[in-house]
């Protein structure tokens, strides 16, 4: 049994990390010597990528979904969509409606990990009844893009009802630990 097999050998690969794998090879010479240990390495990657990353990156079937978000709060920053622990999504599709009779300003973020909001939209009105595809809105439009549990979409009401309006996000998993 190599030394790489014996550091990890208590562990299932569903309970195997990325940053165990990181800390056990970073003890790796890569000299001669650590053939067998880099080979061992390799088998190990490759098996936990078959259990926590079966795609490589691409969209993980059966793992699309909307995640819809009814605010609450006048003026307070809301989460609309995080991906959990672990779970990387490529974001497909946001839409915004306003449900009620008044006119709605909203404003979306993307968060970081720090809690900085980056300013995706700022003060688009919404008028009573309507749905605006925040993807393709000539007006507005922005590319599809990743969100994972230090990226996430929140947003705030800045007039009008919060209960009245709803965010829903459409997304595919393309990474679940």
């Amino acid at each position: 049994m190599t030394e790489v097999r014996q550091q990890l050998r208590n562990q299932t690969l569903t309970d195997l990390t990325a940053e165990s794998i990181a800390t056990v090879g970073g003890r790796i010479f890569p000299d001669g010597t650590a053939i067998g240990d880099l080979g061992a390495l390799l088998q190990i990657v490759e098996a936990w990528r078959d259990v926590h990353v079966p795609t490589y990156g691409a969209p993980i079937p059966g793992t699309g979904d909307t995640a819809v978000h009814q605010f609450e709060l006048p003026n307070t920053i809301e989460t609309v969509y995080a991906p959990a622990t672990g779970e990387v999504a490529s974001v497909q599709m946001i839409t915004v409606q306003n449900a009620g009779a008044g006119t709605i300003v909203l404003d979306l973020f993307l968060t970081d990990a720090d809690g900085t909001n980056i300013d995706v939209l700022d003060d688009l009105n919404i008028g009573a009844g309507q749905v605006v595809n925040l993807m393709t809105s000539a007006s507005i439009g922005f590319p599809q893009f990743f969100a994972d549990e230090s990226l996430t979409i929140r947003g705030r009401v800045v007039t009008g009802t919060p209960g009245d309006c709803y965010a829903k996000v459409n997304y595919i998993l393309t990474c679940r630990a």
